[in-house]
């Protein structure tokens, strides 16, 4: 364990728009240094650095993750190299915060993990949903039995961005899966999830490019979602139960914004006025400008970015508090998501 006030000192792999993003808000952070980057080449991570601020620049991942001084790495290189990157940032001693997805399956997620408990050290991965102060209202709503016995939860996640470059169920079904999970899971109870449908159309390259799934968690309660890079959805989810619903509008995986309607009566056809509770994203982090020639303000690449300062901080606490994993997202909760993609993958 460090002090609570110690400044923590990142090392980022990789130079690409999630990494600037991040960036961005790392800088941000209290007690929080960018002090490395390292890209596939001299070059990139000059350019990079330069761009960013960034004082130490590596021509490889493995030069930032053996760096003495650096305490976390975070693994935003391309998504093919998060499990060698993860267990080269491992093996030398790092934390790692792991942009998603950290693995193909659940079988290399245990690898990493693994290795880690060996070492060790903290390991998060990057599925930013569960750290977004929405999210853990959604949740406390759960909890409360505001809406009665929740029986099933619908997630869509669908972009006409990216068919054939990656598999659609590790790039945006991921999403799906943690947020049936978050909803669904009941700790009180034993018992894991089992996929019970799904099916997918493939692009050429053989990567899959839509996919839709059901699965039943334990106490009859049953989950469903969608998922796609060649086509347009309304990106939101829901949940149901015995006495109204929650609706998480776009963008349901960085979300700002719950809505609450109860229903009661013949039918249920009774409904309250919606209670709408919104999380403004932090107000204190703002797209920054580069530091390079240019001195310009690109902003940040995704939606609700900034959102990425409560995983960041998270990590940071953690790291603080010699903690190996994060009680938010555990090492438990990720295999068992991967378990169900990889399942889900198959069984399509």
């Amino acid at each position: 364990m460090t002090e609570a006030t110690s400044t923590v000192r990142w090392a980022i792999l990789g130079s690409g728009a999630i990494a600037s993003d991040m960036v961005q808000i790392l800088k941000q952070l209290p007690n929080c240094e960018v002090l490395a980057v390292g890209s596939r080449s001299v070059e990139g991570a000059k350019r990079f650095g330069d761009r960013w601020g960034i004082p130490r620049q590596y021509g490889s991942y493995e030069e930032a993750a053996s760096d003495k001084d650096v305490d976390v790495c975070y693994i935003a290189t391309p998504s093919l190299r998060h499990p060698q990157d993860c267990l080269l940032a491992i093996k030398n001693g790092k934390a790692v915060l792991c942009e998603k997805s950290m693995a193909p399956n659940d079988t290399i997620a245990k690898e990493i993990f693994d290795a880690a408990k060996k070492a060790n050290v903290l390991v998060v991965h990057g599925v930013w949903s569960r750290f977004f102060p929405a999210m853990q209202k959604v949740r406390d709503i759960i909890d409360s039995g505001e809406i009665g016995e929740i029986r099933s939860a619908r997630a869509s996640f669908c972009q006409n961005d990216g068919a054939g470059s990656c598999s659609a169920l590790l790039e945006t079904g991921i999403y799906c899966a943690q947020f049936l999970q978050w909803v669904l899971e009941d700790k009180d109870v034993s018992g894991s999830p089992i996929v019970r449908g799904a099916a997918k159309t493939i692009h050429e390259s053989g990567n899959d490019e839509h996919v839709t799934a059901i699965i039943e968690f334990p106490s009859k309660k049953i989950g469903s979602f969608e998922c796609s890079l060649a086509h347009c959805s309304d990106r939101s989810a829901t949940i149901y139960g015995s006495g109204g619903v929650i609706e998480i509008p776009f963008p349901f995986w960085c979300p700002t914004t719950v809505k609450v309607t109860k229903m009661t009566g013949l039918g249920s056809q009774k409904w309250s006025e919606p209670e709408l509770y919104e999380f403004p994203l932090p107000a204190d982090i703002v797209a920054l400008k580069t530091e390079d020639d240019d001195a310009s303000t690109p902003g940040f690449n995704f939606c609700n970015s900034q959102g990425l300062a409560y995983e960041a901080a998270e990590v940071n606490r953690c790291f603080r508090e010699g903690l190996t994993e994060s009680p938010s997202f555990t090492t438990a909760q990720c295999i068992d998501i991967l378990r169900l993609i990889t399942e889900i993958g198959n069984y399509a």
